[in-house]
């Protein structure tokens, strides 16, 4: 964990971002200019009859002062001293861009369990249809979600722990991001999920319809269950908000960011947590090709769109996001899809990562005002005889100087 963080930090460090590659390319042309302008300078004060060594003092003095050091230096000390602020409060970003591209972000769009909610489920209640044995029913719903990496899930799975008597394994099993788990054990099929996996498979869970609806209504998320093609129960899941999960959002109110919950959980129960903390928008029933449509939809209409999510079904829309935030502790190919990993799953985190993230946009474009307004002013100063080049030297390092420490002020917030 603490190399793939070494080496996170080390490459945002080393890369670079798309208003360096402009510098480049001005510096490209720059440097050949105050060549020539050096050499004007050095013709110019000859052929007006003065010494050849105060024509070549100032032509040198030109060469001096317009040195472009503070250019070179004003993005890539900013990103050194921005991405080590983010690593000091537990944020990693993958790549100098993502930390240029979070300054622009207008919309966040967030996944629900283990993102906005802690992740930790418990199964809240349970309605067992007349007929069916719960010991049974426990053991084949052990033996279905013991290959499933969802928090749900595990809340099932450790429902049905003191109550499965028959240690089953799975014969044949079958996650689906969004919808359930379809596995046969013991002889038996069973089918977990929400209504419409079930309806998929021709199951008619109509006799739980109303229990699932208040459920719902009470902000649990309902957990459908099928055995050999026929309704045997309904669970309901609780997943409380994060602490400060509220206060995360409302930040990023504040700082003027339009927020978006897109889950796969069901409408009322969505709707409930967006209330709880303060989103904006909601996205219910979303599977993950829905979350990656969310982040289409939301980019074609000029929206710079960040996502934060930690799950196996996160993974497209992270990697579609013009930013991905996932969740550290969540599936790795969450973390991986993703351009900035939150340590600890503070969602706080995302907020200062968007205001350091535009704190150093704004400390860079200084740095850039800084070098190329001093260069403008001092090359026909220079030209014009009025510079020493030892006093051209001195002021060209004092410009490197102001540059790096403009790009420190950055650690002081």
């Amino acid at each position: 964990m603490l190399s793939g963080i070494v080496k996170l930090v080390d490459h945002a460090q080393g890369t670079k971002l798309p208003v360096q590659k402009l510098v480049d390319r001005i510096s490209a042309r720059f440097v050949p200019a105050v060549g020539g302008v050096a050499a004007l300078t050095f013709v110019g004060w000859a052929l007006s009859g003065h010494p050849v060594s105060r024509a070549l003092a100032h032509s040198v003095a030109v060469l001096l002062i317009a040195c472009p050091c503070a250019l070179g230096l004003a993005t890539p000390t900013a990103i050194m001293v921005g991405t080590g602020q983010a690593a000091k409060r537990g944020i990693y970003i993958r790549n100098g861009e993502a930390l240029e591209t979070a300054s622009k972000l207008t919309t966040i769009v967030f996944d629900k369990t283990g993102t906005i909610t802690e992740g930790k489920p418990v199964v809240t209640d349970s309605f067992i249809l007349p007929g069916i044995d719960e010991t049974r029913l426990a053991s084949l719903l052990a033996a279905a979600e013991a290959g499933s990496e969802h928090f749900l899930a595990r809340a099932m799975a450790d429902w049905c722990k003191p109550r499965a008597e028959a240690l089953l394994s799975a014969d044949e099993f079958s996650a689906l991001p969004g919808r359930g788990v379809i596995a046969s054990a013991g002889g038996q099929s069973i089918v977990v999920g929400n209504a419409a996996l079930l309806a998929e498979n021709g199951i008619d869970s109509g006799v739980l319809a109303d229990e699932a609806t208040r459920l719902a209504e009470q902000g649990k998320t309902p957990v459908f269950v099928a055995v050999d093609g026929h309704s045997a129960a309904i669970f309901a899941i609780a997943d409380q908000p994060r602490p400060g999960a509220r206060e995360a959002i409302a930040l990023l109110h504040r700082l003027g960011l339009k927020t978006v919950m897109a889950t796969g959980d069901v409408e009322a129960v969505a709707r409930h947590v967006a209330r709880e903390v303060g989103i904006d928008e909601v996205v219910a029933r979303a599977t993950p090709a829905d979350k990656l449509a969310v982040i289409r939809r939301l980019q074609a209409a000029g929206q710079k769109v960040g996502m934060i999510g930690d799950g196996i079904n996160d993974a497209p829309a992270l990697a579609a996001a013009d930013v991905g935030f996932a969740i550290g502790g969540g599936a790795d190919i969450a973390v991986e899809s993703a351009d900035i990993t939150l340590v600890g799953g503070d969602i706080a985190r995302v907020a200062a990562g968007i205001d350091l993230s535009r704190k150093t946009m704004a400390i860079i474009r200084q740095n850039l005002f800084w070098a190329l307004g001093y260069n403008v002013i001092s090359i026909p100063v220079a030209a014009a005889g009025r510079l020493n080049p030892m006093i051209a030297a001195a002021a060209m390092a004092m410009s490197s100087v102001s540059v790096v420490t403009n790009s420190l002020r950055l650690q002081k917030d």
